[in-house]
Parts: C-alpha cells; sequence; structure tokens
C-alpha cells in the first residue's frame, strides 16, 4: 500500500524525513570543489526531531528554511522526524544522538534538560513565570538565552539558539482545571522533566511522565485525568476529543526550544557555514514569537472539534501561584536559576500584558458528547467501500516527490466507525464532530485529520480538510472524492 508525502507516508515507513535540501546536496559530506575549480557542492547537514513533523514547531521550520535561504542553496538541512519514536525521554535521545555524533544537529525542549544534569533552563520552566507571548518575547530578546546555552557543555553539544513556542495550557478529561482544588488527586501527564513533574505534585496531583503514543495509551486506559499542551497541538492532534476540557488563561510554562550541534562536525564547516546557521538560528529566534501566537485561532479550530474552554478567575490564578512556593524556593537553591527568575520577573514588570484570550460563543461550557445519536445515524449511511484514483497530474499539485508511484488506486472501507485502506490503516477509527468526519489512522491515533464532508445522490464522499492539514495527507486521503461502490 502507498502511503502519503505527509505524515502518513513518514509514518508507516518508518523514515520521518522532511527534506529541505535542494537538488544535487550531498548528505553529510564535505564541501567540494566543482571541476575545473568550479563553486563548492552544496552541503546537507542531518538534524534530529522528536517530533512527527516540523509543522508542530514552526521556529525550528523556519530556521530549517533560513538557512538554506541564507545560504543560497550551498547549505542545507535534512531532519529525521520521530527520532525515538515517540519514546517518553526521546528528546533525550535526541541530545545523545547530538552528542555522540550520530547526527550533525538536532533540537530539544528546554524542558528535558534537566534530567541531564544541565540546570541552566530550568528558569523557563518556573510555572507561571513566563505567562504571555509578550514576556516569552522580552525573554527572547534578552541576553538569558545565550547565557543558558552555555551550560549545554555538560552533555556534550554546542547550543546556539533558543526559540519561542507556545504558551503550554492544561487540559482534562472531565471538567477545566480552574481551581487549585480541581488539581487534587488527579494525575498529570507531563513530559519528562523534573521540573514540570515538581510543579505538578505541588498542585496535589500525581503527576506520570508521557509523550504522545504512552499519553494517548494513558487517556484511554484512564490513567491520566489531564496533560498540559499548546492550542496548536491541542487542536491538530485529536486531543480535543480525548480530553476536552481546556483552561484558557492558564499558562504552566511556555514550550522553548533549544538548537543543538555536534561541535566536532560544526568544527569541520567553514566561517561561512557556521555563520550561515548562526544568522538563520537568529532569524528564527527573533521571529519565533510571532510564528507561534496564534492561540485565538488554534482556540477556534479546537473548539470545531470538541474542545471547551474556561477562564479562571483573579483568585484562582492567584491561589494557584501562591501552590507554587515551594517549587521556587527548590528552584532558587541554584544560584543561576535564581538569578535568570529574578530577571524574567523583573522583565515581567515592564512588559504589557497580553489581550486576554476571549472564549467565543458555544466553545465553552460542556464538551459535546463524544458519540450521539446523531453521529451514529450518520456512521451508519457512510458504511461502505469507497474507491478513488490518484493521478500524476495531481501530484504535481502537491508537488509530491514520488511521482513515479502515480496513477494508483486507494480502497477504503467504513463500518460503523471503523476504518480500514487507503490512507489509514488496516484498523483505524473515525468520528464525527457536527459536520466534520474526524479519522485516528492507525499508524498513529493521536493525529486527527478532519475533513467536512458531503454525499451526492450517488452516496460518493467529497471531502474538504479542515486546515492546517499537511498536503500529503490531503492529497493521499481525501482530494479526489471517494466514489462508492460497495
Amino acid at each position: 500500500m502507498r502511503t502519503t508525502n505527509g505524515r502518513a507516508r513518514l509514518a508507516m515507513t518508518g523514515l520521518a524525513v522532511m527534506a529541505a535540501s535542494v537538488a544535487g546536496g550531498c548528505s553529510g559530506g564535505e564541501p567540494t570543489a566543482g571541476k575545473a575549480g568550479g563553486a563548492a557542492a552544496p552541503l546537507v547537514l542531518q538534524m534530529v526531531s522528536a517530533f512527527g513533523d516540523l509543522n508542530a514547531v514552526p521556529g525550528v521550520e523556519y530556521f530549517v528554511s533560513q538557512v538554506t535561504e541564507r545560504s543560497g542553496g550551498a547549505l542545507s538541512i535534512e531532519v529525521t522526524n520521530a527520532y525515538g519514536d515517540y519514546a517518553n525521554d526521546a528528546e533525550q535521545q535526541v541530545v545523545r544522538a547530538v552528542s555522540g555524533g550520530e547526527s550533525d544537529l538536532g533540537w530539544a525542549a528546554a524542558r528535558v534538560f534537566d534530567t541531564m544534569g544541565v540546570t541552566s533552563f530550568q528558569a523557563l520552566q518556573a510555572p507561571m513565570l513566563i505567562d504571555s507571548y509578550s514576556l516569552e518575547q522580552a525573554v527572547i530578546a534578552s541576553s538569558i538565552p545565550d547565557q543558558m546555552l552555555q551550560g549545554l557543555d555538560k552533555v556534550g553539544v554546542h547550543g546556539f539558539g533558543v526559540l519561542a513556542d507556545g504558551l503550554r495550557k492544561p487540559a482534562a478529561v472531565k471538567h477545566p482545571l480552574v481551581e487549585a482544588g480541581d488539581w487534587r488527586g488527579i494525575t498529570f501527564g507531563t513530559a519528562k522533566s523534573e521540573g514540570q513533574a515538581q510543579a505538578i505534585q505541588a498542585l496535589g496531583a500525581n503527576s506520570k511522565e508521557v509523550q504522545r503514543h504512552s499519553r494517548n495509551e494513558a487517556l484511554r486506559a484512564g490513567e491520566i485525568q489531564g496533560f498540559d499542551t499548546t492550542l496548536l497541538n491541542y487542536g491538530g492532534d485529536g486531543l480535543a476529543q480525548a480530553a476536552p476540557y481546556a483552561t484558557a488563561n492558564v499558562n504552566l510554562w511556555p514550550q522553548m526550544d533549544v538548537l543543538l550541534g555536534n561541535p566536532e562536525r560544526l568544527a569541520e564547516l567553514s566561517d561561512q557555514q557556521r555563520r550561515w546557521l548562526e544568522e538563520a538560528a537568529q532569524a528564527a529566534a527573533e521571529r519565533s514569537v510571532e510564528l507561534v501566537d496564534k492561540d485565538a485561532e488554534n482556540l477556534q479550530k479546537a473548539c470545531q472539534v470538541g474542545g471547551r474552554f474556561a477562564n479562571a478567575s483573579e483568585e484562582d490564578l492567584a491561589a494557584l501561584r501562591d501552590s507554587f512556593a515551594t517549587v521556587y524556593t527548590s528552584l532558587e537553591q541554584d544560584v543561576q536559576t535564581k538569578a535568570f527568575i529574578q530577571q524574567i520577573q523583573e522583565l515581567k514588570q515592564s512588559t504589557p500584558a497580553d489581550e486576554p484570550l476571549a472564549i467565543p460563543a458555544g466553545c465553552g461550557g460542556k464538551a459535546p458528547a463524544q458519540a450521539d445519536a446523531k453521529a451514529a445515524t450518520a456512521s451508519a449511511e457512510l458504511n461502505g467501500i469507497y474507491r478513488y484514483t490518484l493521478t500524476k497530474e495531481d501530484a504535481r499539485r502537491f508537488n509530491d516527490k514520488e511521482i513515479d508511484l502515480f496513477p494508483h488506486t486507494n480502497t477504503v472501507k467504513l463500518q460503523s466507525g471503523k476504518v480500514a485502506g487507503g490512507c489509514f490503516g488496516e484498523d483505524a477509527i473515525y468520528s464525527f464532530t457536527g459536520n466534520q468526519i474526524n479519522f485516528n489512522p492507525e499508524w498513529d491515533p493521536s493525529v486527527t485529520l478532519s475533513f467536512t464532508f458531503t454525499r451526492d445522490g450517488k452516496g460518493n464522499l467529497h471531502l474538504t480538510p479542515v486546515q492546517p492539514m499537511d498536503n500529503g495527507d490531503w492529497l493521499e486521503c481525501g482530494y479526489r472524492p471517494w466514489i462508492k461502490i460497495g
């Protein structure tokens, strides 16, 4: 079965690679002079990422594109995604891969370094300290990131950039977490991070290390009742259906992403090549907040797929901050961390707060039932076998890089909430939210591919993607009408 040029192809082949290289690039090789003293051949650096693709980390994605743009194609980056196979320690595996020379470059969230003996990033995870995009921008523009990067010597990597990412909010299964008492006794999923675990425990909750697959398994098994997430991921990864209650104005901490390089590999580059990397990292840092400050838009999208939002009162927010007093006492035992916290607090006092995130009408209150009579009726009406053919011209429209695999025909069977075939795998599921059909493919049940749909008089399905969606997923899963054949 053919896979797509997007996440489906990457996950089902087990080789999740996003190429940002130009034609003629030599993977990981030294630049060489052309014939008769011509220009050096393009150089491609290898980069590892624990995420499924870079769509969910816009700052890192921008950095990759900037390397190619600033070098005029003389230097580019090829990214291997899903490194570590979504294990709880996948980001730590990325750091070790770069340190050990398995990869030239990598990136990991700042949250994970405290599990590896690096304490310099701890202030970024101080709970509810960096709680706005304007403050995140101020921190990125300050000297703090450069000072923090120096701590990476302990793990044998060179850090050349800290990028802003989304503010992470609590999402929950049964009700929104707005009061301090809502946290007591629940089990809350966190990344593999000592600082995050300590903060969650200070609220009276139990912490459980989970990451993507293990998080989704824990949700299905009822082992966790909540987790932290950016709104970009919350609406796009099927999380809003599993844990439909999110607290809009509680920002536990920002995700901040650290660009890493292998020191020996970087030393082999020319001064110009290193400058291109440094310039791209600086450009990505400067623009990173702009790229991720889209919570209002992402809230709307999460609402459309079943997410429901609430706000904590000022008294609730104050009580949450009071609960974290012991965490700050612990963090400030480290002299450098204490100094960073004080610097961020000073920036906070001089930085205007963000406009409050508005909850649109219909996006609060009780979450829609995950299965109701309307959904059951729609499911019964859609039961059947469908077929559609993708042509070479279709592939060209989407810039598919495997055009030799076209034309080909996909056959999909829908049967009462289960889907088999096509781009979804042989044991996938689907559900409904209003006039949307939401597919959770076998290759990654945490991914949700949502389409609005219509049925014509012959029972054929016409799908329109709910954005954002990877173009390869759109092409392979729903670009052509599904013709009903049985």
